[in-house]
């Protein structure tokens, strides 16, 4: 997808890097979430929903590249990608139609 596995396999963060990263990318995703919806002691930070689209898809760039580093090929961590999305969307799926 895209070049992720390849991006993830040049980049020299451990696993732990990699996963302390996404979880700053999530701060920043929440942080502009919460000014963009006016959040009270957020309004101040002036984010649009443009704002929250970028950190999200930031935020989902650092995951697919923890999901890659924890796969040994390309094929592999492709494999797994389609596998698992598949298998979450499912679950969330019959949840929601509960």
């Amino acid at each position: 997808m895209f070049n992720i596995f390849e991006l993830t396999q040049a980049d020299t963060k451990t696993l732990q890097e990699r996963a302390l990263k996404l979880c700053e990318e999530a701060g920043e995703l929440a942080q502009a979430v919460l000014s963009a919806t006016g959040a009270p002691g957020s309004g101040y930070k002036n984010h649009s929903l443009a704002d929250v689209r970028e950190e999200a898809v930031d935020a989902a760039i650092v995951a697919l590249s923890v999901l890659a580093q924890a796969n040994t090929s390309k094929e592999e961590f492709e494999r797994e990608l389609e596998h698992l999305m598949s298998e979450k969307c499912a679950k969330w799926q019959q949840k929601l139609a509960k």
